[in-house]
């Protein structure tokens, strides 16, 4: 199993780390970001992305901008979804501990890439980090559930180091 250590903040990655990680590992352009930020409802300028990209970028994102890069990202792969009948407006998924916000990163790749549980067995596999059907089951319960289990920094980044791996084949 690969064990990984971060640079910054004593071993945990902040939402900015995993925007770039996100970004290398998929080979997104400044650009790329700019218009995900933009599906995501946020504005982002070109000069403060290519900050971002070049680890210039001091201050970490909040988790809302994260997620809605995430949900940006969802639109940039598979398009705007259609509201179901008697909505009005989009109800974001917002992180409401902020420990859960590997698992919302991993929920919004799955439907971002349009993934199976199988599928993402397979991409940590490539990158020989174990993880049962059960564990990443419980990734994806609902936070209060009792098996919800929250995720570590480790599967998010072998997980985008598997898509970065499959992107370039």
């Amino acid at each position: 199993m690969i064990v990984m250590m971060f640079e910054g903040n004593g071993g945990f990655m902040n939402n900015t780390e995993r925007l770039m990680r996100l970004s290398q590992a998929l080979g997104f352009e400044a650009l790329d970001i700019v218009e995900i930020f933009e599906l995501g409802h946020i504005e982002m300028r070109e000069e403060e992305v290519e900050k971002l990209l070049l680890g210039q970028n001091t201050s970490p994102f909040e988790y809302e901008t994260l997620e809605a890069f995430l949900n940006g990202l969802i639109v940039f792969n598979r398009g705007e979804s259609p509201l179901k009948p008697g909505q009005t407006e989009r109800k974001p998924m917002t992180v409401e501990d902020p420990r859960s916000i590997n698992n919302v990163m991993l929920k919004k790749m799955k439907i971002a890439f349009s993934l199976s549980s199988e599928d993402m067995l397979d991409l940590f596999k490539e990158v020989e980090i174990s993880i049962s059907k059960d564990k990443l089951s419980s990734l994806f319960r609902k936070e209060g559930h009792k098996s919800y289990k929250y995720c570590r920094d480790v599967y998010v980044v072998g997980f985008l180091k598997a898509l970065g791996q499959r992107s370039m084949m």
